[in-house]
């Protein structure tokens, strides 16, 4: 593409009839990016897209899936995209069909993820990059249910070093109607500790018409522009870093126009954020269980301050409102001192099992 925008200075990334306003995206991220999270992300701003977490086609469909993973996807804001995996069209397929009557931006297929119970007992996930075949069959099938809506499809670089098949399953979902891929830069027997390989996302950027989004290891403004210009993709996929630092979208963008990157918030600011954070979830779930919900996100928050390993620590077993209000008040007080370095000791924890870029 020769077209560049000024918000950007980069070419428009286009999904299909859907026009991005900035080329960086939200992963969706089992777990963690429900309704409320996605509100948080919204509100510092610079996320072209976020997506809800994955969706089992086939539990939705079957009606033994809780209706949590789509709360709110009605009346959000958009762009919203919504993720599905299966392994059998006909699943993918319906589930497209109720998501017309959503109104959502865009549907994306998971192909990427990694974890057992997914890939082993559901033959789901990362297991169908064995499959070319299927993963072409799912594509088709989507597309079918989604309409007008545009479909995506998100894998890994492959099952495992011997087999990197990126190349052939995401032409097989270009040919099936795919308007873009998403590549996470690993296998899916890799570490998060293993890093990601940006030669082979050039060759999957090269294998394909459609835009490709590069993920993985993305952790600031440096790592997104060193991803763009060492794999040549159109755009790029945020996940576990937007855990700890849910600016971080603001923050790329404003690198990608050649802006000055804002300061980070301030530890009253984020203390602020925190409290506005757990009320939401308390609204809409009650306590306790608006609580224990909020923990894991807790843990993550105030990353690089002294002090947040005890933090952590207390917050991860706050039993309900009055307890996890207790504990903010007693170790991290309005007054709190300016915003430490993301390289302190006291970084966030890593990324919970229950997570999948």
């Amino acid at each position: 593409m020769s077209e560049t925008t000024e918000a950007t200075g980069r070419a428009p990334l286009r999904l299909g009839p859907l026009t991005l306003e900035t080329p960086v995206l939200a992963a969706p991220i089992a777990g963690f990016t429900d309704w409320v999270f996605r509100s948080i992300v919204r509100e510092h701003g610079g996320c072209g897209l976020i997506f809800t977490e994955m969706v089992s086609a086939g539990g939705w469909v079957a009606g033994s899936i809780p209706p949590e993973r789509l709360r709110g996807v009605a009346e959000e804001e958009r762009p919203l995209g919504v993720q599905l995996w299966d392994r059998e069209p006909a699943m993918v397929e319906e589930a497209a069909r109720r998501l017309v009557d959503y109104g959502v931006s865009l549907i994306d297929l998971n192909f990427g993820c990694p974890k057992k119970r997914i890939m082993g007992k559901q033959g789901a996930g990362a297991k169908l990059m064995r499959d070319p075949a299927t993963v072409g069959r799912m594509v088709e099938a989507t597309v079918r249910g989604a309409g007008d809506i545009p479909v995506t499809a998100k894998m890994r670089l492959g099952p495992a070093k011997d087999m990197l098949t990126a190349p052939e399953v995401a032409r097989a979902a270009e040919s099936a109607g795919a308007v873009a891929v998403t590549v996470h830069g690993r296998t899916a027997r890799d570490s998060y500790g293993t890093p990601v390989d940006h030669d082979r996302l050039r060759e999957v950027v090269e294998a394909v018409d459609i835009p490709v989004i590069a993920n993985g290891d993305i952790d600031g403004p440096q790592a997104a522009l060193r991803t763009f210009e060492r794999t040549g993709a159109a755009g790029v996929m945020v996940a576990r870093a937007a855990l700890s630092r849910p600016w971080i979208f603001r923050d790329i963008t404003c690198a990608l126009r050649g802006e000055a990157i804002p300061a980070p918030p301030s530890l009253a600011e984020q203390r602020s954020q925190l409290l506005r954070h757990h009320a939401r979830l308390v609204d809409l779930q009650g306590d306790p269980w608006g609580t224990v919900l909020m923990r894991k996100f807790a843990c993550r928050y105030l990353s690089g301050v002294p002090g947040a390993k005890e933090f952590r620590a207390a917050i991860s077993r706050a039993a309900d409102a009055a307890d996890f209000r207790r504990i903010v008040d007693e170790l991290f007080p309005a007054g709190s001192p300016a915003f430490c370095s993301e390289d302190s000791d006291d970084a966030a924890p890593p990324l919970v099992e229950e997570c999948c870029e």
